[in-house]
């Protein structure tokens, strides 16, 4: 059997669509190896961040009325929550493949919690939203609390040390991911700013300079250690969101969780910098810009927005189709495709194993974390 697939690039956030409407694969088993093998570069197709998979909500009472289903797998084979730009690819990809303008999609579905957003696509314009809703509290399997969940849904992270670059603090919420917010001056500190904000242009198909390698390996630098050495406060991971303002405009770079690295956008981690911000005091309501920094090395134009709502938030992008194919699905080369996990590995589990770090302090949502 032929799978076939179709690759978006949200401001190269990247996804292989799966489309099982046209395409269905037979259960979790199959599509977590067909993950793990088309997301390998050396085997399968790879340059790629997760492969998405589609199909038809089979009940509409049970689905809460929804059209299809969005399902996101990593490369270990390991299934996750949510994506905005994945989502806003998704909006892209129905538009081309089934026509109509607005879907309603599941999200969420490791959760046992499946939640529906609306989506939809501008045919003259190209561009493609997402009502992704409010910002809500982090569920309580992604983050160690002592106490309730904080009423306003942000959870205050402080003591986050990384040694020999800085200590860290910032604001917890959850927009289909968990996303730890770090802005200049409210957590992110002013030498950091400088090194991770930088004035460097790059291009595709040559070799960065010193400038970018210096501050990509910075970003995974704080990213993987927080993940690592805080496991105890975030048992599956947190995304890590660096921004600043300038003239209204949002700048930021997004570490990912499950992926274990920086993307060149995130598109929920803006909906998350847009609440945080808001509470801050630091961001105005109605539509803010968001501008991912590292994928503006390569494609000076890329922007994000995000408009307040009465019911939440609304992200709004361009994704751009890269390229469709068919690929064979064949049950002896699935055994083998496995990387950086196993043929076994559960769908849905965690990203990783749990270290042995001290658990963290909880006073009154300011949870301070304490390194291992």
């Amino acid at each position: 059997m032929d799978v076939l697939f179709e690759k978006y690039t949200s401001f190269g956030n990247t996804f292989i669509i799966v489309d099982e409407t046209r395409t269905p694969l037979a259960d979790d088993a199959q599509r977590a190896a067909f993950a793990r093998w088309a997301l390998n570069g050396d085997f399968g197709i790879g340059g790629t961040d997760n492969v998405l998979y589609l199909s038809r909500a089979q009940d509409s009472r049970v689905q809460g009325g929804a059209d299809y289903v969005f399902r996101i797998f990593e490369v270990d084979g390991s299934e996750t929550l949510s994506c905005g730009n994945g989502l806003l690819s998704t909006a892209a990809a129905l538009h081309r493949a089934h026509g109509g303008v607005e879907w309603t999609v599941l999200t969420e579905v490791p959760t046992g919690r499946p939640r529906p957003v609306r989506l939809g696509a501008d045919p003259d314009t190209g561009r493609t939203w997402v009502d992704v809703g409010p910002a809500r509290a982090v569920p309580a399997e992604l983050i160690t609390r002592s106490g309730p969940p904080p009423a306003d849904g942000v959870d205050h992270i402080t003591g986050l040390v990384v040694p020999g670059v800085a200590e860290l603090s910032g604001y917890l919420t959850f927009t289909g991911e968990p996303h730890l917010v770090l802005f200049s001056g409210h957590g992110l500190p002013p030498e950091l700013e400088e090194r991770l904000f930088v004035d460097a242009r790059g291009a595709i198909g040559r070799p960065d300079g010193p400038a970018i390698k210096d501050t990509v390996a910075l970003a995974h630098q704080l990213g993987s250690h927080v993940n690592q050495a805080y496991r105890d406060l975030f048992p599956q991971g947190v995304h890590l969101n660096f921004a600043r303002i300038r003239d209204g405009v949002v700048e930021y770079r997004t570490w990912e969780r499950a992926i274990n690295c920086e993307t060149l956008a995130c598109g929920s981690g803006t909906v998350a910098m847009a609440y945080v911000g808001r509470r801050l005091g630091i961001l105005s309501g109605g539509t803010t810009a968001f501008w991912p920094h590292r994928c503006r090395w390569y494609q000076p134009d890329a922007s994000l927005t995000v408009t307040e709502t009465e019911s939440g938030y609304v992200l709004t992008g361009q994704p751009r189709l890269v390229c469709v194919g068919a690929v064979p699905l064949s049950p002896q080369a699935s055994a083998h495709q496995t990387v950086g996990g196993t043929a076994g590995s559960t769908v849905g589990g965690t990203a990783g194993s749990p270290s042995s770090a001290t658990p963290a302090k909880d006073l009154t949502h300011a949870l301070a974390a304490t390194p291992g």
